[in-house]
């Protein structure tokens, strides 16, 4: 398949329902930096809309999900928030993340919209993935190939995701991607580097999904945190079994509100994670392994997708 370089105006849209953990305080990385891409000049381009988007709950969901976001040489699959969606469900009661996410994706509240290009949708050496963010649906979508869709004209621009497809199975990245996290229904958006896909795919959807990347420390301290502390707070409002247990552990001033200082302090989420990854060079560039410092924390989801139609936004060439 013939090359040319050119970027395309791509916006990755995500669902997480909960993180939190105590980071340490370095200085603030600086903002990774944009590089082309090659992208397929030829291919045609399927359509297709997330039906389903799943969090690792569970060791076993955790490594399914995970990827080797850093490209180390050792393959080692990299999710370390799976670890902590995995204690916070297990240690506290009511604490629902799939179940809620499940609704939120079968009602239409969140949409995420892709663009595969591909001569072949079995075996291609060059292939592009670009995910997009969606409106809000009018009603609850089918999921049968009929629905309608329309892109958020407000989402960012994104590199899409570029790999090879072998009988059928997607391998691509790295890339990075404005992802819009859903965490107990607080809406942030976060910018995730070294993303890595893999799927299964046909021209009737993709099954098997994985989307693994990086968040950075500065990224996690600036926009998550305040979105998980007031999420917690929520909690604490409607579950009262939920609530006592969260209280208890976070809220160390014993003000009946977990802010993000104290999250941010906690000595059992110290203990249970910090960075995972070196994805930034000193400079800031993506340059993974390189430095010695961890910078990042790793994530991996797993989804599936089926047919649908959208306009998808227009190419941008430099």
């Amino acid at each position: 398949m013939k090359k040319k370089n050119f970027f395309v105006a791509a916006s990755v849209g995500l669902i997480l329902l909960l993180a939190a953990c105590s980071v340490p305080k370095p200085v603030p990385t600086p903002a990774p930096t944009q590089t082309a891409v090659v992208l397929p000049a030829t291919g045609v381009e399927y359509y297709f809309v997330t039906n389903k988007l799943q969090v690792p709950t569970t060791q076993e969901q955790t490594q399914t999900f995970a990827l080797n976001v850093d490209g180390d040489p050792q393959q080692q699959p990299d999710n370390k928030f799976g670890d902590l969606f995995t204690m916070l469900t297990s240690a506290v009661q009511g604490i629902e993340l799939q179940s809620n996410l499940d609704k939120a994706v079968s009602t239409g509240q969140v949409v995420s919209l892709h663009v595969v290009k591909a001569d072949d949708p079995l075996n291609d050496p060059s292939v592009s993935w670009a995910i997009f963010t969606g409106q809000k649906a009018l009603s609850a979508p089918t999921f049968n190939g009929s629905d309608k869709f329309a892109l958020d004209s407000a989402a960012p621009v994104n590199l899409p995701i570029i790999g090879s497809l072998t009988n059928g199975h997607f391998t691509g990245g790295p890339g990075t991607a404005r992802v819009q996290m859903f965490m107990l229904g607080q809406l942030v958006e976060v910018d995730l580097i070294g993303v890595r896909l893999e799927a299964d795919l046909s021209a009737k959807g993709c099954a098997n999904g994985k989307l693994g990347g990086g968040v950075t420390v500065d990224e996690f301290r600036s926009k998550l945190l305040p979105a998980i502390a007031q999420g917690l707070n929520e909690i604490t409002k409607l579950n009262n079994t939920g609530a006592n247990t969260l209280l208890q552990t976070f809220d160390s001033d014993k003000n009946g509100t977990i802010t993000t200082q104290e999250l941010e302090s906690n000595s059992l989420l110290m203990l249970a994670i910090s960075p995972d990854l070196d994805l930034l060079d000193a400079s800031g560039k993506f340059n993974p392994n390189q430095d010695g410092v961890k910078d990042s924390y790793s994530l991996g989801l797993g989804f599936t997708c089926v047919p649908a139609t959208f306009t998808a936004p227009l190419v941008l060439v430099p």
